[in-house]
């Protein structure tokens, strides 16, 4: 389905790392087939340029296939209703969207490719080189160019889990018992003289003791859970980039030392 710039408007954006970067508040259109090529996203009190091929209408908004990180640390273009050809080159730079420029004598622009984004590939072996003016003479070097930017990504997961341990308890705790024993009291003159009654009897008396008694109670001690810490290093990627290089070679097949291209003068005298 084709992408129309009034269902756009409003919209909120979402990077590719799911990340909500803000909401469309002006799309740009192609000059020469007037299909919507840039969005400017407010987040805040920023406005950035994020390109829209590549993205996609979901039912949350506008899903696009750059980071957040990446299309808030793009280029401040201040544009009204229109952006220059310096301006879209420089967005296209940005995103990785333009093919290097080419050397020699600048060639007139087509009308309407102000708007349009280059190819980030090179030109196709048999094909002419794209942007090379023709019958002239000229031929184009073209190289790769290194623009090494971040993204948040999941590395890990951490969990906590409480789990039930059971330790022994041992306290020392003093208590009583109870134990009997005879007494024994002689008699009196006195109470001998007023005689007795044979017959049974029995006296019961009640001991006692104390026992330990448990209770327990659960009690809180610490609230512990598990927060990311940002820590930032410095880390060396590497990786090759591609160059093409022109040599002279005469009509008899004889090949002659190719002038230093730029750059390399230093590089040698370095």
């Amino acid at each position: 389905m084709t992408m129309q710039a009034k269902e756009l408007i409003g919209a909120q954006v979402t990077g590719g790392d799911g990340q909500v970067v803000g909401t469309v508040d002006q799309v740009f259109n192609d000059d020469a087939d007037g299909r919507p090529v840039w969005a400017l996203v407010r987040a805040g009190k920023r406005n950035r340029f994020v390109p829209l091929d590549g993205s996609r209408v979901t039912g949350d908004g506008l899903r696009v296939p750059f980071n957040a990180q990446k299309i808030m640390s793009g280029p401040d273009i201040g544009a009204d209703r229109h952006m220059s050809a310096a301006q879209v080159a420089e967005l296209n730079r940005y995103y990785g969207l333009t093919a290097p420029a080419h050397d020699g004598p600048p060639d007139a622009a087509a009308p309407g490719q102000a708007g349009r984004r280059g190819g980030t590939g090179p030109a196709q072996a048999g094909q002419p080189d794209a942007g090379a003016p023709s019958g002239d003479g000229w031929l184009t070097r073209t190289e790769e160019r290194v623009d090494i930017g971040t993204e948040t990504v999941e590395s890990g997961r951490a969990r906590l889990h409480r789990y039930v341990d059971t330790e022994p308890v041992e306290r020392a705790v003093r208590v009583f018992h109870e134990e009997y024993e005879v007494e024994r009291v002689p008699i009196t003159p006195e109470e001998q003289a007023r005689g007795g009654v044979i017959a049974e009897r029995e006296v019961e008396i009640i001991l006692h003791e104390e026992r330990p008694v448990f209770r327990k109670e659960a009690v809180p001690v610490e609230r512990v859970r598990l927060v990311a810490r940002r820590v930032e290093e410095d880390r060396t990627y590497r990786d090759e980039i591609r160059k093409e290089r022109i040599e002279i070679e005469a009509v008899d097949g004889r090949r002659t030392p190719q002038p230093p291209g730029p750059g390399e003068e230093r590089r040698k005298s370095a």
